[in-house]
């Protein structure tokens, strides 16, 4: 009875209350146990103050009613609405409450708070809804279940008051501040993080963030993520499968931690833009704009709107002004048209990259990660397509002739000399000679483009190729020119420099030309009364 009496002053020492009388005290199966995880103050509060929200709403109440306040060691949490005390007792939770309730649908949230808040030594919390207010104890240790302590709810009718209450008396510094962020963490007009619109596509919303350092992601009014050093706001309304599952299993709120980013990122990036609309977009240019300072260690938010671009941003120009030429990006083979796995994993393209990139750094250039290729910075993988590209125009731009009659006699003799070392392969060509039914028609052209020694090419007919050879090469030595010949014919009948079939293939050549080293002497030989001097 003494603690009962001292519930009861503790009750008449709030300034509303004149009069409290115990109705009952009922002990419940939750104990202090419950979960090995204690709920950190921000989640404590966020979880209390949901409550509220949800009551409001269905009340059908301006959620700018609610008011929290963290006075003289106290936290209150008032809002106008009225409900039954007798509800936090009980698990479940009835239709009505799930359709405006994000987290703890069943009930269970409550209890945990209570659990908890006990386990950090905050005893007691008050709750008043009109004429009744309910104070929840810690009971004795119940015999033999090592330490086990049932929460009791102590039942009180009291003066009648408008309007319901949160009462939780503290000294706690951290959980004060998490009760003062408190409705921040739910998604209403009033917002004071909600800035001004940047962009709408569907049911998600892009606002600036008025905190300046920091931006949030709200899924269903619910803030679920924080989006560190991007001051923006992400609001997703819809429901989205992949964020529901996660969000459903939620019963210790995990679902709030890092591991939900990458979804809530990915379905932002993915839905949140009309493809038409992603170039000169003020909310992707804001987000870039705002984040500078962390590009070169990147963000996820950044990579997953670069993913779901697929080269639409890459010549923006209200992108490229705020990189200029101060940056430079680092290279990462991705699914393209314009270079295969293959290709790029070649030791010579590798080498290529290393060097060019080293070389930027020399220049002092910020090297920033791969992904921001689709916003248009420059890589060194970017540099060798768009070269190989070059190299690639200037060879269809008539910088290409057909062969002299010096350089056909040329051409003429290393087909006899290739005979003399694997005449089965030499057989797959025709020379323009007559040969017996050859699998390809080639045709050769010289070029005079400084980065191509030799390519081959498909021409207008599937049977027919076109090798080019630089025009240098018919001055060089028999060795030369004959792996040149050799490397570009084998590509005919193979894949690419670094496909397992081309390897393969020059395997046999060289030993071929290993075993019919006699034959090579006596081609090098003629070789010097052929070439062109």
């Amino acid at each position: 009875m003494d603690n009962i009496n001292k519930l009861r002053e503790m009750l008449l020492d709030l300034p509303e209350i004149k009069s409290a009388e115990h109705i009952k005290s009922v002990e419940s199966a939750v104990t202090t146990a419950w979960s090995e995880e204690i709920w950190t103050p921000e989640m404590l509060a966020r979880d209390t103050i949901q409550n509220t929200f949800d009551g409001v709403l269905e009340a059908k109440i301006d959620v700018d009613k609610i008011k929290i306040t963290t006075d003289n060691d106290q936290i209150r949490v008032y809002a106008p609405n009225e409900y039954n005390l007798e509800k936090l007792y009980y698990i479940g939770s009835s239709k009505s409450e799930k359709d405006y309730r994000q987290i703890g649908a069943h009930g269970e949230g409550i209890k945990k708070c209570f659990s908890d808040l006990a386990r950090m030594g905050i005893f007691n919390p008050i709750l008043i809804s009109s004429d009744k207010a309910l104070i929840v104890t810690v009971g004795k240790e119940v015999p033999g279940t090592d330490s086990l302590r049932p929460l009791v709810y102590n039942y009180f009718t009291i003066n009648k008051l408008k309007g319901n209450y949160f009462i939780l008396n503290t000294i706690d510094k951290k959980l004060k501040k998490a009760y003062e962020f408190g409705l921040r963490n739910f998604f209403y007009s009033k917002n004071p993080l909600i800035g001004d619109v940047l962009h709408s596509y569907g049911d998600i919303t892009v606002y600036k963030s008025n905190d300046k350092n920091m931006g949030y992601g709200f899924y269903k009014s619910l803030k679920r993520i924080d989006i560190k050093d991007i001051p923006v706001i992400i609001s997703i309304d819809r429901s989205y499968a992949a964020l529901d599952r996660k969000c459903k299993i939620d019963r210790d709120r995990k679902a709030f931690d890092t591991k939900l980013q990458s979804t809530f990122y990915s379905i932002f990036a993915r839905s949140g833009f009309y493809y038409r609309e992603m170039e000169n977009n003020p909310a992707i240019k804001y987000i870039l704009k705002t984040s500078k300072k962390i590009w070169p260690k990147g963000h996820l938010l950044l990579s997953q709107i670069a993913s779901n671009s697929y080269g639409r941003l890459k010549d923006d120009k209200s992108l490229k002004e705020l990189f200029e030429n101060e940056y430079f990006s680092e290279s990462k083979w991705t699914y393209s048209r314009d270079i295969t796995y293959h290709e790029f994993y070649n030791v010579k393209t590798q080498n290529w990259v290393r060097s060019k990139t080293e070389k930027e750094k020399k220049n002092k250039k910020i090297i920033l990660p791969a992904y921001f290729t689709s916003f248009g910075v420059l890589s060194a993988l970017e540099s060798f397509i768009r070269n190989r590209k070059n190299a690639e125009k200037r060879i269809k731009n008539k910088k290409t002739k057909d062969l002299t009659p010096k350089e056909q006699k040329c051409i003429n003799f290393l087909f006899e000399a290739a005979k003399g070392i694997s005449p089965a392969f030499t057989k797959l060509f025709s020379s323009g000679e007559e040969d017996d039914d050859p699998l390809f028609d080639i045709k050769f052209k010289t070029i005079t483009c400084p980065d191509i020694l030799g390519q081959l090419k498909d021409s207008d007919s599937y049977d027919s190729k076109i090798v080019y050879l630089h025009k240098k090469l018919f001055k060089e030595s028999f060795g030369k020119i004959m792996s040149v010949w050799l490397h570009e014919l084998s590509h005919s009948i193979s894949g690419g420099d670094s496909d397992r079939s081309f390897g393969d293939c020059l395997t046999v050549l060289i030993s071929k030309c290993i075993d019919n080293n006699h034959s090579i002497n006596k081609y090098a030989n003629k070789w010097e009364t052929v070439r062109i001097n």
